[in-house]
């Protein structure tokens, strides 16, 4: 009895978690410990429903939780992950706390070490995933960690050093997308755009359904290799972006009030201190989890009011089976992510890509144009992380209310403002059904 008990609480948490119901997740999952008391899933997937929630006190719970677990179960992949997340959004210096504990052991595991330095690389501790691997692979002969060397010495301009890493990798026959990824990057950086070029043609034939960062990469190199046929072709800005007014739901007599339950709403969620570690943004905070799964009432208005707009756009797009994009114009998609970030002063969006999507988009709901004077907190397209003197191609002014659409393999960032107050967007990304 006690079991199926446990199982039906279990299984409704589960739901409820998909719907961004934490605080209801989190209560169903505590009467689940009751009837099984010992059940290691429950207990973590609690801690993580409690630091999603979106308010410090729960997060601090989590961390509570998840640290009394750690002390019985120290090379526990996931509670360390789950530590260290939620004690960096609460902005503690000792976020790798457990991490560096576990080092200390005999029996630290590579996996587990492999964890660590990722952490430390979203983290921009360079050094530390430098000396930490060095510590656990001396012979530099675990090829997972030699690409992360690679990566490192690629983040601090390294790049002939990251390339001869590589090219040693590559040597003992890994010819894995990560190695031709990293090793075009590099050939990038050092100008060797014949190289660079092969490599990128490689690793998008590697697959057949590259990734967006592999377009993103490719796109790099044509730019900067003077193939602007080839870049236009896959940044075609003026056929490939949208930015427009979303309409007003209806039941709203103006878009300010709309907006002003919207942001009620919204700014509930945005519990941190800071950015989460695997995030593009940097002053700022963003929310967890799925959030137009949410069933809260002007949420669920612009969602709906989200997807009206895309379909009509991609509908519009002449279909062409050899673009990475144009490809899957006119077919049925669905979100596959969404979230809110809150940027505050001297926030920014580092330039990046969305692989988890084929449209990416934000919708702007706080944006005061003050911040947005003199070119400050603009969208910026085209401009990518991986060169040092690149520029962008394409901006645009952000103005509550408006929605910009592009392909997720579009490099795009913010540039900082310097004035007092927030900005306040939610942005998605959307997947074509096959």
């Amino acid at each position: 009895m006690s079991h199926s008990l446990y199982i039906k609480h279990y299984n409704s948490a589960i739901k409820l978690v998909k719907a961004n119901r934490f605080a209801q997740a989190e209560h169903h999952l505590a009467l689940a410990l009751k009837y099984s008391p010992s059940s290691e899933k429950a207990y973590l997937l609690r801690a993580q429903c409690l630091a999603s929630m979106g308010e410090q006190d729960s997060m601090r719970k989590a961390s509570e939780m998840v640290g009394h677990f750690l002390k019985r179960n120290l090379n526990h992949r996931r509670a360390q992950r789950i530590w260290a997340e939620v004690k960096w959004r609460l902005a503690s210096s000792d976020w790798d706390f457990f991490y560096k504990k576990a080092l200390k052991t005999e029996n630290f595991p590579l996996p587990l070490v492999y964890d660590y330095a990722y952490l430390l690389m979203q983290s921009e501790d360079f050094s530390g995933v430098i000396s930490l691997l060095g510590q656990f692979d001396p012979n530099e002969q675990v090829n997972e960690f030699e690409v992360m060397r690679a990566h490192v010495f690629f983040k601090t301009r390294c790049y002939t050093r990251a390339l001869q890493s590589i090219d040693k990798l590559m040597a003992r026959g890994d010819a894995t997308p990560a190695a031709l990824r990293t090793k075009a990057k590099c050939e990038l950086a050092l100008a060797q755009y014949e190289e660079a070029l092969e490599s990128g043609r490689k690793l998008i034939a590697l697959s057949q359904s590259p990734e967006q960062g592999d377009w993103a990469l490719l796109a790099s190199i044509f730019k900067r290799a003077g193939l602007y046929d080839s870049y236009r072709n896959l940044y075609d800005f003026d056929r490939l972006v949208t930015a427009r007014f979303l309409a007003v739901p209806a039941g709203f007599s103006s878009r300010s009030i709309f907006h002003e339950e919207l942001v009620s709403s919204l700014e509930a969620l945005h519990g941190s201190l800071q950015h989460p570690l695997e995030q593009s943004l940097r002053n700022g905070t963003q929310t967890d989890g799925h959030l137009f799964a949410t069933s809260e009432g002007t949420i669920q208005h612009l969602a709906a009011g989200i997807k009206q707009h895309v379909a009509q756009w991609v509908n519009q797009l002449k279909n062409d089976s050899d673009h990475p994009f144009l490809r899957h114009s006119g077919k049925r998609f669905d979100f596959s992510g969404s979230w809110s970030v809150k940027l505050k002063k001297d926030g920014y969006h580092k330039n990046h890509y969305h692989n988890a999507g084929w449209i990416s988009g934000c919708y702007y709901v706080s944006a005061n144009k003050e911040l947005t004077a003199d070119g400050q907190g603009w969208l910026k397209l085209g401009e990518s992380e991986l060169l040092e003197d690149d520029s962008a191609d394409y901006l645009i002014r952000p103005e509550e209310g408006l929605l910009v659409l592009f392909p997720s393999y579009f490099w795009h960032g913010t540039t900082p403002f310097q004035r007092d107050g927030n900005r306040l967007t939610v942005a998605f990304d959307i997947y074509p059904e096959e």
